[in-house]
């Protein structure tokens, strides 16, 4: 059976209100004691990832890939789109997207997260000889990671 990140999520949601998540951690851990391996969901905001994927002096890919929260926008298609105001330190029209995807992320304690991703280059500026389409970077939704 193929279980999405929707449907982990969910499982998670329904679970804790009934106090599974609790009855959980008092079997795995002594009380009072926090497990160090139990891995912990949180949302990196897309404009921290941006800087964080740019910010390397490594210039032999101009190419970065970063990754996204589920998002209706991704899934339909947001190749091409440029920033259509400054983002992430890079001016109006600086960032473009060249490619989507989705697939499974990162493992840790046995869970794995499957992540949407955008691949985003750093361009001189708008051409006209390549068409764009404008779109609010700000709008992207956080990725979930675990720290």
């Amino acid at each position: 059976m193929i279980h999405s990140r929707r449907s982990l999520l969910s499982a998670i949601g329904v679970a804790l209100p009934f106090g599974f998540g609790r009855l959980a951690r008092a079997s795995s851990t002594p009380s009072g004691t926090v497990d160090a391996n139990a891995p912990v969901l949180r949302f990196r905001s897309f404009e921290e990832s941006v800087r964080e994927a740019f910010a390397s002096h490594d210039r032999t890919s101009p190419c970065r890939r970063v990754e996204v929260g589920h998002s209706e926008l991704v899934q339909a298609g947001v190749q091409g789109c440029h920033n259509d105001r400054p983002f992430a330190g890079f001016p109006a029209g600086h960032l473009r997207i060249v490619r989507t995807g989705s697939g499974p992320g990162p493992v840790r304690a046995g869970v794995r997260l499957h992540v949407s991703t955008v691949d985003i280059i750093v361009t001189g500026g708008l051409s006209p000889a390549v068409p764009s389409r404008p779109l609010d970077f700000a709008t992207m939704p956080p990725a979930p990671a675990f720290s």
